[in-house]
């Protein structure tokens, strides 16, 4: 009896064995695994291993059986810094379709590792497309992702330092539009069963379009999201359950840059950018710049928010747009911080790569921000400003960035700074003739006064100042110190003299302000 046992376990694994993907091993050990079938392909990702290619034919790959898993196909290996696990079409021309047969359940693709590269395939007919769980330093690239009932792609439950590159993501949010983000990162405050450190995702390059809710979605616990190149159309955008933009922002340190986006029209997108404090202390310390947004009407912010602190500049738009919209959003001109080559808010040897890149003209190069990589301060960017940022990496100098904020002139020798400045020391730089004085005196809006005899909240608190006599330059340099709950603030000069004479106000400037 135990010979028969044994004769049949054998017989059975010989079977497992024929039912695997056909694999061969390269001379470095690594195994490139083809499949051609459902049936392979569900092997090949069941019995994944780090360094593993799994190269799919061209080809349509359909599962609605259930494997364990709620998903048509998905893998639980993890691969390896030093060995990858690579999945991938055999001809990118003509990727292969690995989908499920409904809209409204399972999810195409769903990967439960570490280290993977999802390269050049299509995931569709799904209620999610492609769903990364605790598959931090994975890279999604070249895919495209369409006819989902919800989210085309999700980074989920811990997944941390993926890129999400030159993906088309399409006809998302078909069954639930209130949850069709075209890319979503991390998951809601209710969401249980997950983890929420989701940080230092970057989604490059991407094209989203005719999606039910917001095309990019970062959500609350998450930290430094990078949003950069994207193409977003607001044609399909929904406005359910809050999804009225094209990028959602309720993490921290996100950056949004070099991205185009298209209102078409479309008077559901009431935004280009949102920013929500779904949790306290959530929603902050986000820079959006050097976007294009066509956003139909001139009267829509570009980028709105409550509570949240955000730096916007140097965003253009068509027709010309407010720029920000919110108590602590700030409509800043730029922020300097010399030798922060990729403008990340941080000089380290990420921003040497940056600029090395750049001047040896690599592909591959990402953002460079022209104005702080330029370290000699001499209008081109050379050889010379590498040597001085390795020079200042080596001597540990740590340079303060300067943020420097927007103004309008309201009235002669007098002007209004953006909102969002409390908190902060407002430097603002006058200039007029050398010798001469200014009396001066400045203001902020509080929206914390009481009036205690009408029970009226907010107030204009204004200030005067000494008597200020310009320097050898001709300048002088006021220093206001704003409290947390102010908001807007101005700067006027009541009187210009020479001596005992007085002149035209009008001849004092305002050069430039910063904190």
């Amino acid at each position: 009896m135990k010979k028969t046992m044994i004769i049949l376990s054998m017989m059975t694994t010989a079977a497992l064995m024929c039912a695997d993907a056909p694999f061969s091993v390269g001379a470095d050990g690594i195994r490139e695994v083809k499949v051609s079938t459902t049936d392979e392909l569900h092997a090949a990702l069941a019995d994944a291993r780090p360094g593993d290619r799994i190269i799919i034919a061209p080809g349509k790959y359909q599962n609605d059986v259930w494997k364990g898993n709620w998903a048509a196909f998905f893998s639980e290996a993890s691969g390896t810094a030093e060995a990858p696990i690579t999945i991938c079409s055999a001809d990118p021309e003509d990727p292969a379709v690995i989908c499920g047969v409904s809209q409204e359940n399972k999810i195409a693709l769903h990967i439960m590792g570490e280290y993977w590269n999802i390269e050049n395939i299509a995931a569709c007919e799904a209620g999610k497309g492609i769903v990364l769980d605790k598959g931090s330093n994975s890279v999604i690239t070249g895919c495209e992702v369409y006819n989902i009932g919800s989210e085309g792609i999700h980074l989920r439950d811990d997944t941390s330092s993926c890129l999400i590159e030159n993906c088309y993501i399409h006809d998302c949010g078909t069954v639930s539009p209130q949850y069709g983000e075209g890319i979503y990162i991390g998951s809601a405050k209710g969401t249980t069963g997950y983890g929420f450190d989701c940080h230092y995702n970057t989604i490059r390059n991407c094209r989203i379009s005719n999606v039910a809710a917001d095309c990019v979605d970062i959500k609350e616990y998450t930290l430094g999201t990078l949003v950069e190149g994207c193409t977003f159309d607001g044609k399909g955008i929904q406005g359910k359950n809050g999804a009225n933009s094209f990028v959602e922002i309720k993490g921290n340190d996100v950056v949004i840059r070099n991205n185009t986006g298209s209102r078409n029209g479309n008077e559901n997108v009431l935004n280009a950018v949102d920013l929500y404090m779904a949790v306290d202390g959530w929603g902050q310390n986000s820079r959006i710049y050097d976007n294009r947004f066509y956003m139909d009407s001139a009267e829509i912010p570009l980028v709105k928010g409550w509570n949240c602190v955000s730096y916007v500049f140097r965003n253009e738009s068509e027709p010309e747009c407010p720029a920000a919209s919110g108590n602590k959003v700030v409509d800043v001109l730029g922020i300097s911080m010399k030798g922060d080559a990729n403008a990340d808010g941080l000089v380290d040897k990420d921003d040497a790569k940056a600029l090395q890149d750049y001047l040896l003209a690599a592909p591959e190069r990402g953002f460079i921000s022209s104005e702080n990589a330029d370290v000699c301060e001499d209008g081109v960017l050379d050889a010379f400003d590498m040597c001085m940022l390795r020079k200042q990496l080596v001597s540990g100098e740590a340079p303060a960035a300067r943020t420097y904020v927007n103004f309008n002139t309201e009235d002669t020798g007098k002007w209004r700074f953006t909102d969002g400045l409390g908190g902060h020391v407002l430097h603002v730089r006058l200039k007029a003739e050398p010798g001469h004085s200014v009396n001066a005196g400045w203001g902020f809006w509080d929206p914390n006064y009481t009036d205690k005899d009408t029970g009226k909240t907010g107030k204009w608190m204004q200030f005067s100042l000494d008597p200020i006599t310009l320097d050898n330059n001709g300048e002088t340099v006021l220093e206001l110190v704003l409290p947390e709950a102010a908001t807007r603030a101005d700067v006027e000069v009541w009187d210009y003299m020479s001596g005992s004479e007085k002149l035209d106000k009008g001849a004092v400037t305002l050069v430039d302000a910063w904190f």
